[in-house]
């Protein structure tokens, strides 16, 4: 019997779905309409890295809506039951193994299974939903991208970071056909930014050689979904998504832990323009 493989069976769950956005059906899983972060229904805390991707591709091939996931002994322990004959999804948890030989930390990836709370019965009241896009951008995003306090150029043709100058360049919001397009091209290039040196130095150089500009777009999309999700705005596709695409698929058929490696860089760049927010209130 072969061995289970938790990166690849992510892997290719998240290649199934970025294939057939390759065929022109594109269904990626973060370019999402409403929702949030996937949250563990019976601590509240919102899954992070890959789990976030893996739960939200499993969302979108059952076509759940509900946010909320757990195991199947946490619904129990809300009082809720698995209804019989619903499939999990896979989410994966790092044991640690204590210390190497040169006192470096070591952990494995171990899978869980967690359900959806559409798939259970008797799941606590999940409150009133999100009312209806409407197209407008939140109060709340042109103050989280202020306080980062990235120079920003707008105008012009094209969005982009620009490493050797550390600024942001990005077309007036009247440019992008709707206003949450020009909220998760903005975040795409500030994750981008963040990865300067003096901020977070990510250097994939070394990780992926000569793929290291591919898994960049592909963490600078990823973190824009993750905060899109945080900050109640609808994640779209940045405008170079397709011209990537063949690349990212690529990048993930020849090396099955790319994933993980990505969405754990994209939520760690997430993590840090959130905190910058306080960081400048406090300063402020």
């Amino acid at each position: 019997m072969a061995q289970f493989d938790i990166h690849q069976t992510v892997t290719n769950s998240i290649i199934a779905t970025l294939e057939a956005g390759e065929a022109g059906q594109w269904t990626c899983p973060w370019h999402r309409r409403g929702g949030g972060l996937p949250r563990n229904a019976l601590t509240g805390k919102a899954y992070r890295g890959i789990n976030t991707l893996s739960l939200w591709v499993g969302a979108q091939a059952a076509g759940y809506s509900d946010d909320r996931w757990a195991t199947y002994r946490q619904w129990g322990e809300l009082g809720a039951q698995v209804r019989k004959g619903e499939k999990s999804t896979l989410v994966v948890f790092w044991k640690d193994l204590g210390k190497d030989e040169e006192d470096r930390p070591r952990f494995v990836a171990r899978a869980s299974y967690a359900f959806n709370a559409s798939q259970v019965e008797g799941a606590p009241e999940a409150g009133e939903p999100l009312p209806p896009s409407e197209w407008v951008i939140p109060e709340v995003f042109e103050g989280f991208v202020d306080r980062t306090n990235a120079t920003i150029i707008r105008g012009g043709e094209m969005a982009c970071y620009i490493p050797s100058q550390d600024l942001i360049r990005i077309p007036s919001q009247s440019r992008f056909p709707e206003a949450h397009g020009y909220a998760s091209t903005m975040l795409h290039e500030l994750v981008h930014w963040s990865g300067a040196k003096g901020r977070l130095d990510r250097d994939l150089s070394g990780r992926f050689k000569t793929q290291a500009y591919a898994a960049e777009e592909l963490i600078a999309e990823l973190g824009s979904a993750f905060l899109c999700a945080e900050l109640g705005l609808e994640a779209t596709p940045h405008p170079t998504h397709a011209s990537y695409l063949a690349s990212w698929l690529t990048l993930l058929r020849s090396d099955p832990k790319a994933i993980f490696t990505a969405a754990s860089a994209a939520s760690r760049a997430a993590s840090y323009l959130t905190a910058l927010q306080s960081q400048m209130a406090e300063a402020a």
